[in-house]
């Protein structure tokens, strides 16, 4: 498979930010589990950073256990599909071990807005590199049956997040109950394979588009207890709505799998901020856009639209089309 310049420019970027962050990866894992600074943000890989290597959302840059999986598991789709070996095999190693240590600790993450739970989807992300990462290694060796031992208890550990029929969000260990909708949970159906259950998906899906869709497409990002997203006033993310038509499409709802992606076309806003999806009035927009100005250094509002939706829109696309 050929890959454009573009592609593995952006590969070969992930390499450097993983490469830059091993240091740490190797003097968190020096630590024991019970060390009071194990789960210490500034011991942590960042998975924020500009494309040049500055900082960037210094509070919010560590511990994304899911950005540092998925890039991880990127240069390893890229390895497969290219033939190309990009990482060294101790740099894989090391990340291999972090991965399998920090999984059932809290994740830091801006997209899940709650550092002291444990989240599914961050859960599905290590599933996702760790078994790319078993397709590269030779059957029968320590360390792939390390990690597909992992993975096996892994994957039981992701389906305990159902309860009665929905795969909720979050757990504060995995002793406990799991609590709250959050439309990213899709992806563990589509992009990370780890949940095979269509019934499962069906029963998922129609949950959360009562509970978080405005319109009956667009989804918002998720609801616990009594809190709702209101992140940039709350409104409907295009890449959701990507991974609901590939979700759609597995169970063979085609025609709303395209209604899905033809979505973002009816409003010239940038995501978050529809106009017909806020919880917030138009007055209460504006104050989350100057609001947004202060916090990302001049730029107003969210990105427009952002990268990842338009990566996956293309990703999703082949298999929605007839």
């Amino acid at each position: 498979m050929k890959h454009g310049v573009r592609v593995i420019n952006e590969i070969y970027w992930l390499k450097a930010l993983l490469e830059l962050e091993q240091i740490k990866v190797t003097q968190l894992l020096s630590l024991s589990r019970n060390d009071p600074q194990f789960l210490n943000q500034d011991l942590h890989p960042r998975a924020r950073y500009t494309s040049d290597f500055k900082i960037l959302n210094a509070p919010w840059s560590e511990r994304q256990y899911d950005g540092i999986a998925l890039a991880y598991g990127t240069i390893l789709s890229f390895e497969i599909q290219s033939g190309e070996h990009v990482l060294k095999e101790g740099t894989k190693d090391l990340y291999d071990r972090y991965l399998m240590t920090v999984f059932d600790t809290p994740c830091a993450d801006l997209w899940e807005m709650h550092d002291d739970y444990i989240h599914v989807e961050t859960l599905g992300s290590i599933y996702y590199a760790l078994n790319l990462r078993l397709k590269g290694l030779n059957r029968g060796t320590r360390e792939s049956l390390e990690i597909n031992s992992f993975l096996e208890n892994l994957r039981r550990e992701i389906y305990g997040f159902e309860k009665d029929g929905v795969v909720l969000k979050s757990k504060k260990s995995f002793n406990t109950e799991p609590v709250g909708l959050d439309a990213s949970v899709i992806i563990l159906f589509t992009l990370f394979g780890v949940i095979k259950d269509l019934d499962l998906l069906n029963s998922t899906l129609l949950e959360l588009y009562y509970y978080l869709s405005p319109d009956g497409l667009g989804l918002r990002r998720f609801i616990m207890g009594d809190e709702k997203d209101v992140y940039f006033g709350g409104g409907v993310w295009y890449i959701l709505n990507y991974w609901a038509a590939e979700g759609f499409a597995k169970i063979g709802n085609k025609r709303k799998a395209r209604a899905l992606l033809e979505y973002r076309y009816r409003f010239p806003l940038p995501e978050q901020i529809n106009d017909d999806t806020l919880i917030f009035s138009s007055e209460g927009k504006e104050v989350w856009i100057e609001r947004s100005r202060t916090e990302n250094a001049g730029i107003p509002g969210p990105a427009n639209p952002l990268l990842w939706s338009i990566s996956e829109f293309a990703r999703v696309f082949p298999d929605v089309a007839i």
